[in-house]
């Protein structure tokens, strides 16, 4: 339905149109191929940025088409039911037993079919309905049971298909127990009790708080299958379920049906009117008292062991209290599983037999005991008889200030052979007032998963018990403006606890370090509030999102995010202050620091994690960074590479065998060193590395557009350079194995002419130009430029491209350039300015025959020096407008220079090897000159 509202909802159809397609959807024939790019872009943009033609109007009327006679067919020989909710628009007059015009379903009476469809307006209900009176006004009770029967089916084949394993008659036995749950706890209450406004606000039952529910209660299990179905779909971005654990992901895929066959809607508020009661089944069935039987108090407080076994669940208000029967179930359990007071006074006798020694006992079967917005001071000692509780919830108990105190009945509980050991899941303590814990409180609750601490407004400590809850999923500490620490100090350390999956700190002014370090299955942390916080540290972890208060938090000095593959976007658009040490790192589980640790470091294995940047393009916020897009295996590479490194410079250091002899017979001027060791670009305080991504690079414009250097490595998905961005600020650009990119720079890439100082481009197979303007583009600032290992090079500038800062060019092994500066079609004048050009280099040019095609007189005062190996076709070097004070000294083959043919030969100085040396022609050179 969600696939098919965010088609419908970016086209014009007709009703009749939009009718056929969620009616395909229902059947499973319409699989619409939502636009993924459009859908990252939003994912990523945190909705920025939109694609308006998501899908054409055509390709969906065509989609139309082609469905309508595939419907006919499904439907044709079944009964079916069709319920169409807030119609919007008149369709033609329903016809009952033959086709209704503009709609290819198939007529209600054909097989004793049902239409049921609600409109928004008279008018559509006027010009819609059939011209003979079958329209039902109103549904009777037995009705809208039927129809709830009708939609738990779909929804268990709704949740079947959507977990992706058990067979539908599972998956209906568990929708039908979680709608019965739910339906009991809309049951109106006639609680005089009003809790604090503030606290009714917070104390909407959430679906996290039903889903705990319906867990402890056994109701909601995930087997191994379920979880690696669950764990392929939250495995990527689109994924729908974002909750803690499989088991809420399943949770909230059920609420989802729920919702989607109108059978729940979430908040669970009690209807308390009429017209309350039809929000959704379980609100009509609650409300009617259809599903829920009366239960007096007395027979709960008089009642023995064997006349509670028939009831299942239980909620009491002060006067009243319901049950839903155990009778309908086959496997027939013996006593109450769930015990819910909320909202009653100090007299409610039930409160009152609670805290004795005798009526927890009875409850042995006990699963979740809910006693929120009760007065009650502290638990009676009876509570560790419940050794079935999973569920605890004290949720603003006004006058809870010590939730268990054991102390005084130690004795007791020994001759009463009790464990004080309890087996809770979840506990919530939530907007009570409890101030501290004994400091061995958590002792008794080992296997605790989710612990809820919110707007506790008393509570100073949490004791040092808390550190060993170590099945710990969720701990949330939200608002307790009295928080200081956990055991006296400024800071929460959980470094390495192994269940812990989602973290709240909110409210807590006093905290100064928060530490989840190693916390390997941790995806969520919300932290607010937290004033005082400097230092954060999430490395390691499962996280997936990062929300904009933490890197504002207004003292936070250091956030560490090492080792967090899982990150998938980052709220750049909301930054208002970036800590002064921050590492983000999907790979590294260490603090590496590449030049400043001052330098905000980011290295991630997806660009799209910038798609959000656009709003620091400015550098307002990052004034300096360093950041690497790389995957997995460049990683390992590099690792391996740094090894290489400092294993070569331990060679280095040693004394070479006969250097000094080596050194006589080298040629002034001509040093023969590794590729390795050449120059690369200078490391800016912006710095990108773009290394052997999986992907085409998308969500990086922005940054680049205020990148200083850049360097680009084994890529093989950018033609372009000057695709990625406009390259605003660029000043250094290397790129090193690009084996798709044609040219680095078109006129896209207008800033680059007046900023680019610096570019290193080695080994692009493809590469045919590096710079190739549609007009005459000067670059301003380029001052050294190497080309090397670019088999397919065509041309480097046009003759009209200005180059005033040009100080050294090097071009080596590339075999098909003909001519370095080429002719772009248009006419220039017969001079060519190089004023600052000092320093040539050609090596191994095969078939280069000129310096530029048209040979026009060249102007280069500072020229210096021109190095040549290998340019056989190298007949004639440029004509220099005016003599130079100082020739230019030339290096070459002396065969080479032997057939040289001169205008002026008295501008140029050979600078020739021993004529003992080598002077073979066809000798490939494979190392550089110097």
């Amino acid at each position: 339905m969600k696939q098919a509202a965010a088609v419908l909802g970016t086209t014009g159809l007709n009703i009749n149109d939009r009718l056929h397609i969620k009616v395909a959807e229902q059947l499973g024939l319409f699989q619409h191929k939502h636009d993924t790019v459009a859908a990252e872009l939003r994912y990523y943009s945190y909705d920025m940025e939109k694609k308006d033609d998501i899908v054409s109007h055509r390709e969906i009327r065509e989609l139309s088409y082609s469905i309508e006679p595939q419907i006919i067919q499904k439907l044709v020989t079944k009964k079916y039911l069709l319920v169409v909710e807030n119609l919007d628009e008149p369709i033609n007059p329903i016809n009952l037993n033959a086709f209704t015009e503009g709609l290819w379903l198939p007529p209600p009476e054909l097989n004793d079919s049902f239409w049921i469809i609600s409109t928004t307006s008279q008018d559509v209900y006027d010009r819609s309905k059939p011209a003979y009176g079958c329209v039902i006004e109103s549904f009777t009770g037995g009705d809208i049971l039927i129809l709830t029967l009708y939609s738990l089916k779909q929804a268990a084949k709704y949740i079947s298909v959507a977990v992706g394993h058990g067979e539908e008659k599972y998956w209906h036995h568990v929708a039908l127990c979680c709608f019965h749950y739910a339906t009991m706890l809309l049951i109106p209450d006639s609680s005089k009790v009003d809790p604090p406004e503030s606290v009714a606000q917070g104390d909407v039952k959430s679906s996290d708080n039903l889903i705990r529910q319906w867990t402890a209660q056994g109701i909601l299990t995930v087997t191994k299958s379920v979880q690696e179905r669950m764990g392929e779909e939250t495995g990527s971005y689109r994924s729908k379920y974002n909750d803690d654990d499989d088991t809420y992901r399943v949770g909230n895929v059920i609420l989802e049906a729920f919702q989607e066959y109108s059978l729940l809607h979430l908040p669970l508020y009690p209807a308390t009117k009429d017209d309350e009661a039809i929000k959704s089944a379980a609100h009509f069935l609650a409300y009617h008292r259809l599903v829920a039987e009366p239960l007096t108090l007395v027979e709960l407080c008089e009642g023995n062991r064997s006349q509670l076994e028939h009831i299942q669940w239980i909620s009491c208000t002060d006067d009243q209290g319901f049950h839903v029967s155990r009778d309908w179930l086959s496997d027939g359990a013996s006593g109450p599983g769930t015990l819910i007071i909320r909202y009653s006074s100090q007299q409610l006798r039930l409160l009152m037999n609670l805290k004795s020694d005798h009526f927890l006992p009875k409850l042995t079967c006990l699963r979740v005991l809910d006693l929120s917005y009760t007065p009650l001071e502290s638990l009676p000692p009876s509570i560790c008889c419940l050794k079935k509780l999973q569920l605890l919830s004290l949720r603003g108990c006004y006058n809870l200030k010590s939730p268990l105190c054991f102390a005084d009945t130690e004795i007791t509980l020994r001759e009463n052979n009790i464990n004080k050991t309890l087996n809770l899941l979840y506990l919530d303590l939530s907007y009570s007032n409890i101030s501290t814990f004994q400091c061995n409180f958590f002792h008794n609750m080992p296997i605790l998963k989710e612990l809820l601490l919110v707007k506790c407004s008393n509570l100073q400590e949490l004791p040092s018990s808390t550190a060993v809850l170590s099945s710990l999923t969720k701990i949330e500490l939200i608002d307790n403006k009295k928080l200081l620490s956990f055991t006296g100090l400024t800071e929460i350390v959980l470094d390495g606890h192994g269940t812990l999956s989602s973290f709240s700190l909110v409210g807590t002014p006093h905290i100064k370090r928060v530490s989840l370090h190693g916390c390997k299955k941790l995806e969520s942390v919300d932290i607010k509030e937290a004033d005082a916080l400097e230092d954060l540290d999430l490395s390691i972890t499962a996280i997936k999102e990062l929300s904009e208060s933490i890197p504002n938090l207004p003292q936070l000095r250091r956030l560490l995010l090492m080792g967090v593959p899982s990150l998938k976007r980052f709220p750049w658009h909301k930054l208002q202050r970036l800590p002064s040490v921050f590492y983000l790192d999907h790979f590294s589980e260490r603090t590496t620091d590449h030049s400043n640790p001052q330098v905000p470091q980011v290295c991630i294995s997806d660009s799209r994690l910038f798609y959000s940047f656009n709003s620091v393009r400015g550098g307002q916020i990052l004034k300096s960074f360093y950041v690497r897009v790389t995957s997995c295996k460049a990683t390992t590479r590099k690792m391996q590479d740094e090894v290489d490194v400092v294993r070569t410079n331990k060679l280095q250091e040693a004394q070479t065998t006969y250097a000094d002899v080596n050194r006589r017979y080298l040629t002034d001027g001509v040093s023969m060193v590794s590729m390795d060791d050449v120059p690369r670009i200078q490391v800016t305080e912006r710095h990108v590395e773009i290394s052997a991504v999986d992907r085409y690079p998308d969500g990086l414009k922005y940054l680049l557009e205020v990148t200083k250097s850049i360097s680009l490595s084994d890529d093989c998905h950018v033609s372009y350079l000057s695709d990625l961005s406009d390259f605003g600020e660029l000043e250094e650009c290397m790129l090193r194995r690009c084996h798709q990119m044609e040219q680095v720079f078109n006129m896209a890439a207008y800033g680059v002419r007046w900023t680019l100082k610096n570019a290193y481009v080695s080994h692009l197979k493809s590469l045919t130009h590096f710079y190739r303007p549609s007009g005459s583009y000067p670059l301003y600032a380029l001052k050294h430029l190497v080309l090397e290992n670019c088999p397919r090079l065509e041309g480097v500038f046009s003759r009209d491209c200005g180059l005033r800062s040009l100080e050294t060019l090097d071009i080596l092994f590339c075999y098909n350039l003909k001519a370095v500066l080429y002719n772009h079609g248009r006419y220039s004048g017969g001079y060519y300015k190089l004023p600052h050009l000092r320093r040539i280099r050609l090596q191994e040019l095969p078939l280069l025959e000129h310096f530029h095609v048209d040979d026009p007189i060249l102007t280069a005062p500072a020229w210096e020096e021109l190095h040549v190996r290998g340019c056989w076709s190298l007949r004639r070097l440029p004509r220099l407008d005016k003599q130079p004070a100082k020739a230019v000294k030339v290096s070459g083959e002396r065969a080479w220079w032997s057939k040289l043919r001169w205008d002026d030969d008295g501008s140029y100085e050979p600078r020739l090897p021993p004529a003992s040396a080598s002077i073979r022609k066809r000798v490939v050179i494979r190392t550089y000159l110097r």
